[in-house]
């Protein structure tokens, strides 16, 4: 796993992925808050290879679960969340702590294409597997 270097946590002002909004409502008579975010559908595929009878997971590197491995052990980083640009971390934390094993996945961002569609790509995308739309079988959705 390669080295993480030249760690800073800033503010995020825009993103492509996730857009930030707040809620606010009456309940029961109490005016309320709820904070949220809005983000990209996505599609999250199952894979079971027949010849090795196993699941396929991806292993893959989140810059999240690292940050909160982060947090744990330098809680300063976030002390000045509030402040244009926050602390550097000079000695971050080996990658891979921020390693996840879970299933292939991938956002909605292909238009013309059907979730079935980019379900297959993401297979070979991330996993080197060719599926055809024939061979998924649709376990869940939501949203």
């Amino acid at each position: 796993m390669e080295a993480i270097e030249e760690l800073a946590v800033q503010p995020c002002t825009s993103s492509l992925y996730l857009r930030p909004f707040r809620l606010s409502y009456r309940q029961n008579g109490t005016k309320k808050f709820w904070d949220f975010m809005r983000t990209h559908d996505s599609v999250s595929i199952l894979i079971f290879n027949t010849s090795r009878q196993c699941f396929v997971v991806v292993k893959q590197f989140r810059p999240a679960v690292y940050m909160c491995e982060v947090e744990r052990h330098h809680p300063q980083v976030f002390q000045n969340q509030d402040k244009e640009t926050l602390a550097s971390l000079e000695n971050p934390l080996p990658a891979v702590v921020g390693v996840t094993y879970e299933l292939c996945a991938g956002i909605v961002d292909k238009p013309g294409l059907s979730l079935e569609e980019i379900a297959c790509e993401e297979v070979w995308e991330e996993c080197g597997y060719r599926v055809s739309v024939a061979q998924l079988r649709r376990i869940t959705s939501y949203r």
